[in-house]
């Protein structure tokens, strides 16, 4: 019973930007969806994106119920990458249900505690590093899902290798992790937007409105949400 307390107050707080945008997302998918054949794969793309949207929302705000809209809009989406021969998008969204999702589920009482303070962030040092560790791992993904026989290597392993490293920053309270999910929003929007162009996925569209509004919501995080306060202790 106090679970379900919890998720109604989580819901319940979202701020005025989190509603309008929300509101504007939801309206655009639902329209689209409305025009276009109704299947099992837009069904589950239309459920995947709009739960998805508000995972985001939330994360941007600091609220843990995120951990939960994340778990069902990444097993969506899991879905639809593999439709989609997006391999690398498979895995990275379990990496995200295991350093963001489950923790958020497990710890819900008391995650948000973490960052009510502010948020740690990396110094030069530590850029410099994660560069660097991503620039050494795009060639092997990239030879690896190629081989796999993913739809498209180049962007897919930029996908894995950003969002991967966004998702462990966030596991370990790193404000850097909206700076990552920027980068990783705009390479997922270059990986659909070649999906829509070459007309593999009927996923293509809805998928790429929900990258840009990801981009958005990115955006927001990383220079007016908590994430972007500095820690003060």
């Amino acid at each position: 019973m106090a679970y379900f307390k919890w998720l109604y107050r989580e819901i319940t707080s979202i701020n005025t930007a989190g509603s309008v945008m929300l509101a504007f997302i939801f309206g655009v998918q639902l329209a689209l969806f409305l025009s276009s054949p109704i299947t099992l794969l837009s069904a589950i793309t239309l459920l995947a994106t709009l739960i998805g949207s508000a995972c985001t929302v939330y994360m941007m705000i600091g609220k843990p119920i995120n951990g939960l809209l994340g778990l069902i809009s990444a097993l969506g989406y899991i879905y639809i990458n593999w439709q989609a021969g997006h391999y690398a998008s498979v895995l990275d969204q379990f990496v995200f249900i295991l350093l963001i999702d489950i923790p958020l589920i497990i710890t819900w009482k008391s995650w948000g505690h973490r960052i009510v303070d502010g948020v740690k962030f990396l110094r030069l040092r530590g850029w410099v590093l994660t560069i660097i560790c991503m620039l050494l791992l795009w060639w092997p993904v990239f030879w690896i899902y190629t081989q796999l026989g993913d739809t498209n290597p180049v962007w897919d392993a930029l996908v894995l290798i950003i969002g991967g490293t966004a998702s462990l920053y966030v596991f370990v309270g790193y404000g850097d992790s909206y700076t990552l999910w920027l980068l990783s929003d705009a390479v997922n929007i270059l990986l659909w937007v070649t999906a829509l162009f070459a007309g593999y996925s009927a996923s293509s569209l809805p998928m790429l409105l929900t990258m840009s509004f990801y981009l958005a919501t990115a955006l927001y995080g990383r220079f007016w949400s908590i994430w972007s306060k500095p820690k003060t202790n």
